[in-house]
């Protein structure tokens, strides 16, 4: 059973290798759900000997884009490709919950040769197995979902029903998977891969901070890394599923 861990920086990234991830989701602000990473974090990541997917999104909120927005994922996943990343992970959406098959696509097209993910704009789609079937013709390897709950513990019936109508034409990797959850969730549903953030916090090493200018909305002096126990847990409570 391949583990992902998405990571949003070098310390996160080596710590999941260390553990045992057999994959990583590159990107940044995982505060904000994963964006796209900078393309200097993507080249210093491929020169690690480990798998490395890019994530492919623009901006936070939602995934109903722009044509601006759109120019920009193109761009990005070709300057991933150029690279030599093995995959790239995005999705688009219609204003109406449905995926933007043309838009798809083209961004498809421009990521030909490369691994492609339908990340958890999935879990926002009106109907989900027509989404498996889109993503099928369009060439799609994997999709990235917690069964459209918040969690893939609570979304196990819609994961099992996805999985079943997947039926191995596209790979179906749960997002958001714990020590405690893995093993009824891979048992229960049949994925194919299991994919988590592994997070913890930590403070800052500054011995001085001036608490009164934050810089951000969140606590400036925390940083969401990952936990090297619950990759290894994770690892664990998988192996042989």
């Amino acid at each position: 059973m391949k583990l992902e861990i998405c990571v949003d920086n070098f310390e996160s990234f080596s710590t999941a290798i260390k553990f045992g991830a057999d994959r990583i989701e590159l990107c940044s602000s995982l505060r904000e759900g994963g964006l796209t990473p900078s393309y200097a974090f993507m080249e210093a990541s491929l020169k690690i000997n480990a798998p490395v997917f890019m994530m492919i999104r623009p901006r936070a909120c939602d995934f109903l884009y722009t044509e601006a927005e759109i120019e920009v994922m193109s761009r990005d996943i070709y300057a991933a490709k150029k690279l030599g990343a093995p995959g790239v992970v995005f999705g688009v959406l219609t204003a109406d919950g449905e995926l933007n098959a043309p838009v798809m696509k083209a961004l498809a097209k421009e990521a030909a040769g490369m691994q492609m993910t339908c990340h958890r704009a999935f879990d926002q789609v009106r109907d989900p197995f027509l989404a498996v079937d889109t993503l099928v013709d369009l060439g799609f390897h994997r999709i990235l979902t917690s069964g459209q709950a918040e969690n893939p513990y609570d979304g196990m019936d819609m994961l099992t029903k996805v999985v079943a109508y997947a039926h191995k034409r596209i790979g179906i990797m749960a997002a958001g998977v714990t020590p405690e959850t893995v093993k009824e969730i891979i048992t229960k549903t049949g994925i194919d891969e299991i994919h988590s953030a592994a997070s913890t916090y930590r403070t800052s090493a500054m011995r001085y901070v001036k608490s009164e200018a934050q810089m951000g909305h969140g606590e400036d002096f925390m940083l969401n890394v990952v936990d090297g126990n619950l990759v290894s847990g994770i690892k664990a409570n998988s192996v042989g599923l």
